[in-house]
């Protein structure tokens, strides 16, 4: 695996919170967690926890499998 999944997880994270219209910080308290853990993530300076990935996932309102099925996606297409 050449690309980093971290950074994809938050590119993901990102680009579904952007297509829901909500901000970090409403994403980060309907997760409960910090904003500028939130912002780390998108950023991929932090690694999400299992916890963190399945509260993030029912923020966003997909399945902790679709969010981890979406990353691995675009991993792959970036090994391409």
């Amino acid at each position: 695996m050449s690309g980093d999944p971290i950074k994809v997880f938050g590119l993901i994270v990102k680009e579904l919170r952007k297509e829901r219209k909500i901000s970090q910080e409403r994403l980060a308290d309907e997760a409960a967690i910090d904003r500028t853990f939130l912002s780390q993530l998108e950023t991929g300076r932090k690694q999400p926890s299992l916890l963190t990935i399945l509260r993030l996932a029912q923020a966003l309102r997909v399945e902790a499998s679709d969010l981890l099925q979406r990353v691995e996606a675009k991993l792959r297409v970036q090994n391409n």
